[in-house]
């Protein structure tokens, strides 16, 4: 297999949910029988999805458990950062829209915009805008920046790790004394230099799943009662719920 380019994790989840035609599934099932490695990988991460099926298929179709909303209210109450609705809203969503999988949910959201999804666009295409950026270096150990993020839109947050789909975190453009409120966008590159982009800051309290076209871009809002998270890039839809999980409970757990 060294003359064929490596498969990433974005094209190997595409092909496990049935998301490739026939022909290039026949192409990857005749790699997958030429190198052991990449069938070794198809299977981890078969059972992966497998387990989190089993293991949140009881919950995912039901509401969120009363006792997760008294935590968190409770939480709340006293001040403590660790637990919040941020925290119960990515774990119920992403039993609904990861273990299960719910592109379709995803495509029967109305598409629209907002203020903040044209804040987060006008981001992306104008980085000089920025008050201060952060160039993050390959191999860096990422949780070094948590504190500046935090800081940034004074929430208590963390920057998600993209690398199990192919994603690295190249930059972090901050906007502390925005007009729109403070703000920060994360900036990750794949290994053929597509862009994804996370843009956050504080929510207008209104909760939002939403997941759209905008400008050649594919784009995903995901918003609860504390925190916007506004995310981009020339990705699938497939593709883009499982950026989106990972980026928004990232930002969390």
């Amino acid at each position: 297999m060294s003359d064929n380019p490596e498969i990433g994790d974005i094209e190997l989840h595409a092909f496990i949910d049935g998301e490739l035609d026939a022909e290039h599934v026949y192409m990857f099932e005749a790699r997958m029988k030429a190198d052991p490695t990449l069938a070794d990988r198809v299977a981890a991460f078969r059972a992966d999805k497998e387990m989190l099926k089993r293991v949140y298929a009881p919950v995912a179709g039901g509401p969120i458990p009363e006792k997760w909303i008294a935590l968190a209210k409770s939480s709340a109450a006293r001040g403590r950062a660790p637990i919040s609705w941020r925290l119960v809203g990515s774990i119920a969503a992403v039993f609904v829209l990861g273990a299960i999988g719910a592109v379709g949910y995803w495509e029967r959201r109305p598409s629209g915009g907002s203020e903040v999804v044209q804040a987060a666009l006008d981001a992306r295409t104008n980085v000089s805008r920025a008050q201060e950026t952060l160039s993050i270096p390959a191999g860096a150990d990422i949780g070094t920046y948590n504190a500046v993020l935090s800081s940034t839109v004074a929430l208590h947050v963390k920057v998600p790790d993209l690398r199990r789909v192919g994603y690295r975190l190249t930059g972090i453009l901050l906007y502390p004394r925005s007009p729109d409120g403070n703000a920060a966008e994360l900036l990750y590159r794949d290994d053929k230099d597509r862009s994804f982009t996370l843009y956050l800051r504080r929510s207008d309290g209104k909760p939002r799943f939403d997941q759209f076209e905008r400008d050649g871009l594919r784009v995903c809002v995901w918003q609860d009662e504390v925190l916007s998270t506004v995310m981009a890039g020339n990705v699938s839809t497939a593709a883009m719920q499982r950026l989106a999980s990972l980026a928004y409970t990232g930002l969390t757990l």
